[in-house]
């Protein structure tokens, strides 16, 4: 036989029982080519990280024109999982070479550092109380084996191991050099770092999950999880008890669960989850049992070490107990609060909760000693999502990269799984262009993310029905200069100042009135004024809050209030708020005076139709969250003098803000603004249709530009290769005189003697 390297084909099995324990089948010309003994210890390097470790026994007609034929059993491995200790597949076939066949020479280990896994928590917990005899017994049973350092041993079918509940065991370190195998003699002491269960193995999370903006909120968590644990002895002689539960609140895709993830893999903790949907059953009682079950299992792996168990969507488990609640879901909360406070017992277990709807949670959940911790996480603020983005974009910009900002500046309103969403669109766009490469040019990976960010409407704006969605591409306001400083004066002063408010223990003015005709642009003002400043914009008609069923109006209208906060800081804009928000005198039905008396305790930061959230501690994620300082709320009317005087005390709409017509000057520069894309014959066109335009309002102006606009597609004045219009004079001024404006001098007669009573435009 040559000394020439040749294949081998080598095929790993599991130990089947006693007989069989680290054995393998080699022909004897293999043994006798790499110089192996027969029934000594040999490694087959299966790949880079795995080899097998085994007790060669000779075969005399296992050798064909292929190769060598080997069967080998893998009990004894060597390879680990990247960034965890699970054990790397050992099975199936593979191809060697010769030169991969190793002998090994044996010694005996003075000393052997190990992790036991066993079987299940009653194994630790009974390993636990009979530790010598166990010791004994597992000195018995590594005598049966031959060890490297750093390898797996595969023992579940042994029935010594069987006995002692050992499903494996993991050498950490074994004193022998790199061609010896180690075996356990009479003197070998067995050093055992850790031993625990196979069922809490799998309950590990070993991947950590990249987040941003969120440091307040893990740092808290990793606290009141690993300190129990880590400083028992010192809690109990102190008398000091950490809390059991916490409920996390916040809009769906703002990182609840994915906190929760990285906290179990922070501090080693083992993650049960569940929520509504893996415990109902339409079975009576079953629902119960299953929660009951589940609850018990949890129990018993806290008994072995630190255990967090987390209920996603509780709301849907513990629903707000009424006289109209079914008799189902008020057994299933009954069982949920009867094991919460089992779980107060338990030292190492932890219970998190999380829901996005806390107004239809039941209060018994949230009492102290149940989750009397809860964790509001908002909207991230632009500082946040510029975190957020800094840990999605790490392949795809320099970390701190500038232009990062500009995005996040640009995404008001967006949570982690908005950002994450639209990193991989950008991915997915990039990868399309230029042959499939992805494009490393900061500024065209930041221009696609901005066009992106423009056509995703939010999460935020997802959560309520009847918030409408925030307005696409808002563009130039033209005309209304001195209205429109007013506005940035106001907000600047909002947000400039809060911490000089916050400091004198004052509240901030919040709410703004813009009155005025109708077709000025009191919307588009607001939207413009949201969308430059980079805060979250609301808008809800006061129709919309409406509801044919008692009590939901009131409801609609605290749950916006509650989403506002939530978007600090945002701007809450409620239109036409005259339509049913009037004065009570007698005229109004006794739905609407419900309703304005809830609008009236939203704006003093009162929730009358939903749960406050008011549990034993309180952790925000922002300095602005439990109040509602951080919100800017803006109303537009035509009608100024209907709305109820209560509305425009100071501390409520404390501003008042006339829109008034556009006057020459600001006529032109809307129109200017409306034709800016389209070919104009001549300057002198608009100055003449801006001067013949008085009393219209830029709604009024843009439904002129239209008609000229058609009329130029009819007389084909426009460019065929872009399709641009030119418009004429004949275009645009195509009646004598033009038809007259939609606003009478007595409404604006009624405007300013409104105006005067206030005080003046931007009183108060």
């Amino acid at each position: 036989m040559t000394n020439e390297a040749m294949e081998v084909f080598v095929s790993c099995v599991e130990s089947g029982g006693t007989t069989d324990l680290q054995s393998g089948l080699l022909p004897a010309q293999l043994l006798h080519q790499v110089a192996a003994a027969p029934a000594g210890y040999v490694m087959l390097t299966l790949d880079e990280s795995v080899a097998v470790v085994c007790r060669a026994f000779p075969l005399t007609a296992s050798y064909c024109g292929a190769g060598y034929q080997v069967v080998a059993c893998n009990c004894v491995h060597t390879g680990t999982q990247e960034g965890n200790m699970e054990p790397l597949d050992a099975k199936g076939d593979y191809t060697l070479s010769t030169t991969q066949v190793t002998p090994l020479t044996i010694m005996n280990l003075d000393e052997i550092y190990l992790d036991i896994v066993m079987n299940t928590v009653e194994d630790v917990l009974t390993y636990r109380r009979n530790r010598v005899c166990f010791e004994a017994s597992l000195h018995d049973l590594l005598k049966l084996y031959g060890f490297v350092d750093k390898c797996w041993v595969m023992c579940a079918s042994n029935p010594v191991a069987k006995l002692l509940g050992i499903f494996r065991i993991y050498i950490e370190t074994c004193p022998s050099q790199t061609s010896e195998v180690g075996l356990v003699a009479a003197h070998t002491k067995i050093i055992i770092r850790n031993v625990e269960s196979e069922d809490r193995r799998k309950l590990l999370v070993w991947e950590s999950v990249k987040l941003g903006g969120l440091d307040n909120v893990l740092g808290y968590l990793r606290r009141i999880v690993s300190e129990p644990y880590m400083r028992r002895q010192e809690f109990k002689k102190s008398g000091v008890t950490y809390p059991s539960g916490v409920l996390m609140v916040g809009p769906p895709g703002c990182g609840k669960t994915s906190v929760v993830r990285q906290v179990c893999a922070e501090t080693g903790a083992c993650l049960v989850a569940t929520a509504a949907a893996e415990i109902t059953s339409p079975y009576p009682g079953q629902s119960e049992r299953n929660f009951a079950k589940l609850a018990d299992r949890v129990r018993g792996l806290s008994e072995e070490g630190p255990c967090i168990f987390f209920i996603d969507e509780i709301d849907s488990l513990c629903p707000a107990r009424t006289a109209h609640t079914p008799l189902a879901a008020l057994t299933l909360t009954t069982q949920v609060l009867l094991e919460m406070d089992k779980c107060q017992d338990c030292p190492n277990l932890t219970l998190l909760a999380a829901t996005n709807r806390p107004y239809d949670l039941d209060l018994g959940v949230r009492r102290s000693g149940r989750l009397e911790v809860e964790i509001l996480l908002n909207v991230p603020s632009a500082e946040d999502r510029t975190s957020i983005l800094q840990a999605h974009t790490y392949n795809l910009l320099p970390e701190g990269h500038p232009l990062l900002s500009q995005v996040a500046h640009n995404t008001p309103g967006f949570v982690g799984a908005d950002l994450k969403a639209l990193v991989e669109a950008t991915c997915t766009e990039l990868s399309t262009r230029d042959g499939g490469e992805i494009s490393q040019d900061p500024n065209e990976i930041v221009d696609i993310m901005l066009a992106k960010a423009a056509t995703t409407t939010p999460s935020i704006h997802k959560t309520l029905e009847f918030i409408t969605s925030r307005p696409m591409g808002i563009g130039e306001v033209g005309g209304l200069r001195e209205v429109q400083q007013e506005l940035d004066c106001i907000f600047t002063h909002h947000a400039k100042f809060a911490d000089a408010y916050n400091t004198l223990k004052l509240q901030r003015p919040k709410g703004l009135l813009l009155y005025g005709p109708r077709g000025c642009g009191k919307t588009r003002l607001v939207a413009s004024l949201a969308a430059n400043k980079g805060c979250t914009f609301l808008s809800a008609n006061a129709s919309h809050l409406l509801s044919p069923y008692v009590g939901e109006s009131e409801k609609r209208v605290a749950a916006l209030f509650h989403a506002a906060r939530r978007a600090q800081p945002s701007i809450l804009f409620i239109d036409e708020i005259d339509g049913i928000f009037g004065r009570r005198d007698g005229s109004l039905s006794s739905t609407n005076v419900s309703l304005l008396n809830e609008l009236l305790q939203a704006m003093d930061g009162a929730d009358v139709g939903t749960a406050s959230l008011q549990g034993a501690t309180i952790l925000s994620t922002t300095t602005t969250t439990t109040v509602q300082d951080g919100v800017l709320v803006c109303a537009a009317t035509n009608h100024p003098r209907r709305l109820d005087p209560a509305l425009l005390r100071p501390g409520r709409l404390d501003r008042l803000l006339y829109i008034p017509l556009p006057d020459y000057d600001a006529r032109l520069e809307i129109l200017k603004v409306k034709t800016r894309k389209m070919c104009i014959e001549s300057c002198t066109v608009l100055e003449e249709l801006a001067k013949r335009t008085e009393g219209y309002t830029g709604a009024e102006l843009e439904d002129l530009i239209m008609k000229a606009v058609k009329a130029a597609i009819v007389n084909k004045h426009y460019d065929t290769s872009s399709l641009v219009p030119r418009l004429q004079s004949s275009d645009l001024l195509p009646t004598s005189p033009l038809p007259a404006p939609a606003t009478t001098e007595k409404e604006i007669q009624a405007y300013r003697d409104f105006q005067h009573s206030v005080g003046g435009m931007g009183a108060r």
